[in-house]
């Protein structure tokens, strides 16, 4: 499994846990719920700021060399060190230039953690 690009993480990167339970309620009241998956799974909204235009590309070439492909990412610096296992949901977009060839470049990711 490959690494997920090493650029700087911002201010403005989320991570949020997927719901792995499905509740429905039947029209007799009862309340039924549905286990989805055994992990739990995370999406990352990853703002990588200020990145070059070659560091933009090489991200690009990344998703577009697999974009159903698992990476490892390194979200937080925990100690011990946890790492997830990530798929792209959509291409890496620019969201600021700031001229003189640099971005604001966000990733949407999901995972779950190794």
């Amino acid at each position: 499994m490959a690494a997920y690009p090493s650029l700087s993480i911002g201010l403005g990167s989320s991570q949020n846990i997927e719901p792995s339970w499905r509740d429905d309620v039947a029209d007799t009241g009862t309340l039924h719920s549905r286990q989805l998956r055994s992990t739990q799974y995370y999406r990352f909204s990853l703002l990588h700021p200020a990145i070059t235009q070659a560091e933009y590309a090489s991200l690009l070439a990344t998703y577009t060399a697999g974009p159903r492909d698992v990476y490892t990412l390194t979200y937080l610096e925990e100690s011990p060190v946890a790492t997830y296992s990530v798929q792209f949901i959509a291409p890496p977009q620019i969201v600021k230039n700031h001229g003189g060839g640099r971005f604001d470049v966000r990733a949407e990711l999901r995972g779950y953690k190794d």
